[in-house]
Parts: structure tokens; C-alpha cells; sequence
């Protein structure tokens, strides 16, 4: 469905990863909105070992996701060129994509395609999580398309999926199982050419043995695929983490610690936010960056976005990869709205303001009613650190709480009334609240703040001359 390319961010003097929805389906309606949803699900996320998306837009009438680079290896790609895994290194990376599942789950999102190829490795053997084009709410209720396809990859679908009937987060559990057996022993669990072949035995078979494939495993750790692979979803691990735990366990001879009291997944999505920034390209990618290199090209980033989000006024020399391939079937996701997003920040203390308290002059209904009141700051030349920002008016509240939870000291403004000619007032038609820092008296001041807050943070002044795509480079 989209194609991956290294690049390199001119602005921001870095490397980046871009990934484009493929030419072949630019005008196809049900692959652009999967790849809308993929920006969706992943603007919910802040977990380590989930590769953010800072923001995704349509250039030339490609959509594009732009995301942090990770350079590393997909563990499919490892699986295939050295074997299994020692015991340690496959438990090690189950926990770490345990931890992203968890994270997903929170948010009330399934994965619904975990799998070798979406798994990235990088650096000192840290996995990422990748490719959330097929997640879903837990409200949907079915596991098939309009059209009677199946979502998915069928060599690590859950039984379940292929009826009509409600499914949950346990399916990701089914595919982490699958996902172990295929670390441990190099095969997958059912090694089936046709697809009638695969679902009889996802639906009627259990799964081999570990030590069937590869003699002189520990036990224990046959048992944890056994039960994370149960045909009845109320037989599996309660959640990914617990699958982990047993396998961490198994490995070391230890009984794994009581799971905390289940808690049903919650029924409000609440998302990071987002944060409205003309950026360069940043990436997309989660994703397999590291597949085989095809061919290099050049990509010229124009500063046109037709969505209205991050866009770049530089070039970038790009090398195009091969998108990793697998055994997948898709069809139409459910729309998700378009939202840029920004990574969580750590928490930072702020300075305190050194120029006058903003006026508090505010429209009716501009003011979300949180704690923390609204605030117009003057348009008067100082300068703000953004952290992020909220387009969805449905979650105005949410989100704009979570960004001042996460860092004590922040305001929130409504772009609109602020009349600052310097700032974005609207994204896609949508009014623009952002949560900042400041105001500053200087620019140094600022970028301090930003340097305190990391991530995407960044720097603005309020004025009514400076053009809205324009950052403060610190």
C-alpha cells in the first residue's frame, strides 16, 4: 500500500523517512482512507516502542506520512537472513512490542496485524512497533470488510477474525503468540500455501510444538504459545503484557507476578493531539527503512499541501526502499479525521513569563471551561514555546488537557482570537487551539524553553507580519 523513502530534511539538517501512499492507488478512495487511518491511530500513541507520526499531508495527490527515521532492520528480514532467535533476544523483543500493544489497547485500538514485517529493529536491539493501516476501534464489531475480505495477514490472524461476529484486543494477543513461535523456531506456526489452508488451521489446528521445530527449548515456553494461540479467546493470556510475563517467566524458571486487575479497555478515545506545523518532511515511517534498496531518486518538496499540514520549502534527496512484502488482504478503513501530530514531550518546568499577563478577552463559547482558563496573548513580538495543539473539535477538551497534565505551566490559546497574523488560525476548516509556554521576552528565552521540553516543541513569535509557516530556528 505505500512505498518508503530515506530522506533528507533540509531545514532541520537530518535524516528522515517518508512514507507515500503507492501511485497505483492514489485515486482509491479505500486505500487513501486506510492510510488516513494510520495517521489517526498513531496520533493517539505515546509509547517508546511505537515510532510517532509528527504529521501527514498530500503533495502532488500523494498522501504522505511524515515520521521520525529509525534505521534498523524489520525482524522478518532478520528471521529470514539469520534463523531464530536465541530464547532471550525473541522474549526480549515479544516484551517490547507487549509494551506497544498495551499502549494501543489503552486507547481502545487493535492493531490487527502484528507480524514479523512490522516489527523494526533497531539500535541495541530496541523494537518498534510499525504499520497501524488496519487498526481499529473496539467499537467496530466485525472482522470482515463490506465485501467479505479479510483484514489482515493470515499467517497470524486470530480465529475469530474470520467470522462476522465482535472481536477485541485478543486478537493481537493470538498474533504476539504467533509472532514468539516464529522467533523461537524460524517457521511460522502454520505453514500453509493457500489461503483455504491457513484459515482451517488457525480455525481447527493446534499449533506444533516448539520442540517439534527446534529440540531444546525450554517447555514453559511451549505453553505460553499454547495458551496465546487458544482457539477461544477467553483461554488466551488476558492481555499482551500478561503473554510477556509468562514468557519472561518460562524462560527464567520464575513464576511471573499477578497480572493488576483486568480493566476493560476505555469505551472515549483520547487523542495526543496535534500540533499545526508547516515541517519538512519528517517521516513516515515506521516503517521498513531498512528493506532492500531499489532505486534512488530525488523528491522536491514544493511548501504545497493540499490537506493543510506539514509541508517543506527545501529540497530533500531521497533513497527510495521496497516496501517489505507479506500475505496481506485489505479492503476500506473507516475514516479518520486528518490530524498532524507531536510527540509527547517530557514534563518541564517552566519559566516564568517576564512580559505582561495576556488580556483576557475572550468570544463566547472560544473558552473550553477547563481549569486553566483560556488565555489571548498580546500580539506584541514576544515569543511562545509550542508544545502541541488540538484540531478535532470533538476532543478540544481532551486533548487540549492532556497537553497542560503533561506539562505544569503551559497555556492554551484559540489560534482565531488571537488575531496574531503569525500563527495558523485554521486546519482544513477546523479552528486551531494550541498549548504553549511563555510568553517570552526574547528569542533566547524560548528556545530555552524548548530545549527544557525536547521532542517537536517549538518556537513561534506573535506578531502580525511574520508568515504562519515560518519557525524560530534556535
Amino acid at each position: 500500500m505505500g512505498e518508503v523513502v530515506r530522506a533528507y530534511d533540509t531545514r532541520h539538517d537530518r535524516m528522515v523517512a517518508l512514507k507515500l501512499l503507492a501511485p497505483q492507488f492514489a485515486e482509491d478512495q479505500q486505500y487513501r482512507e486506510r492510510f488516513r487511518r494510520e495517521a489517526h491511530a498513531v496520533a493517539r500513541l505515546q509509547e517508546p516502542h511505537i515510532v510517532p507520526i509528527h504529521a501527514y499531508g498530500e503533495l502532488d495527490g500523494r498522501l504522505y506520512l511524515d515520521m521520525r527515521l529509525v534505521d534498523g532492520q524489520d525482524l522478518a528480514a532478520r528471521l529470514r537472513n539469520g534463523g531464530p532467535l536465541d530464547p532471550g533476544e525473541a522474549v526480549g523483543i515479544v516484551e517490547q512490542i507487549a509494551q506497544a500493544l498495551g499502549a494501543a489497547h489503552a486507547q481502545n485500538l487493535v492493531h490487527r496485524d502484528v507480524k514479523p514485517s512490522n516489527v523494526l529493529i533497531a539500535e541495541a536491539g530496541f523494537a518498534y512497533l510499525v504499520d497501524f493501516g488496519i487498526a481499529r476501534a473496539l467499537d467496530a464489531t466485525t472482522g470482515l470488510t463490506g465485501t467479505g475480505a479479510v483484514i489482515g495477514t493470515l499467517d497470524y490472524m486470530a480465529p475469530e477474525r474470520f467470522g462476522d461476529g465482535p472481536t477485541d484486543y485478543r486478537v493481537d494477543v493470538y498474533s504476539l503468540a504467533c509472532l514468539l513461535h516464529e522467533c523461537l523456531t524460524g517457521s511460522k506456526p502454520f505453514p500453509g500455501t493457500t489461503a483455504a489452508s491457513l484459515i482451517g488451521a488457525h480455525l481447527n489446528q493446534p499449533p506444533p510444538s516448539l520442540d517439534s521445530v527446534r529440540p531444546g527449548l525450554p517447555h514453559a515456553l511451549n505453553a505460553v504459545v499454547v495458551r496465546g494461540m487458544a482457539k477461544n479467546p477467553a483461554d488466551r493470556f488476558a492481555s499482551a503484557g500478561e503473554l510477556a510475563a509468562a514468557a519472561r517467566a518460562a524462560l527464567t524458571g520464575h513464576t511471573p507476578p499477578a497480572p493488576p486487575p483486568s480493566v476493560a479497555p476505555r469505551p472515549t478515545l483520547v487523542s495526543a493531539g496535534a500540533r499545526p506545523r508547516r515541517t519538512q518532511w519528517l517521516v513516515a515511517a515506521v516503517t521498513v527503512v531498512v528493506a532492500t534498496t531499489a532505486v534512488i531518486t530525488t523528491v522536491a518538496l514544493s511548501g504545497r499541501s493540499t490537506s493543510g499540514t506539514a509541508t517543506s520549502t527545501g529540497e530533500t534527496r531521497a533513497e527510495r526502499f521496497t516496501p517489505a512484502s507479506g500475505a496481506e488482504t485489505t479492503t476500506t478503513a473507516s475514516t479518520a479525521t486528518p490530524l498532524p501530530v507531536t510527540t509527547a514531550a517530557p514534563v518541564a518546568t517552566s519559566p516564568p513569563p517576564v512580559s505582561a499577563p495576556p488580556a483576557v478577552v475572550v468570544p463566547p463559547g472560544a473558552d473550553l471551561g477547563l481549569t486553566e482558563p483560556m488565555s489571548v496573548p498580546a500580539c506584541n513580538g514576544a515569543y511562545v514555546t509550542f508544545v502541541g495543539a488540538a484540531v478535532v473539535p470533538a476532543r478540544y477538551r481532551a486533548d487540549v488537557q492532556q497537553f497542560l497534565s503533561n506539562h505544569p505551566g503551559t497555556r492554551y490559546l484559540h489560534a482565531p482570537t488571537t488575531g496574531c497574523g503569525s500563527l495558523r488560525k485554521q486546519l482544513d476548516g477546523v479552528d486551531i487551539y494550541a498549548v504553549y509556554y511563555g510568553t517570552f521576552a526574547t528569542q533566547d528565552e524560548a528556545c530555552a524553553q524548548r530545549a527544557a521540553v525536547g521532542g517537536d516543541a517549538y518556537v513561534k513569535q506573535l506578531d502580525h507580519t511574520t508568515p504562519p509557516s515560518q519557525l524560530i530556528t534556535c
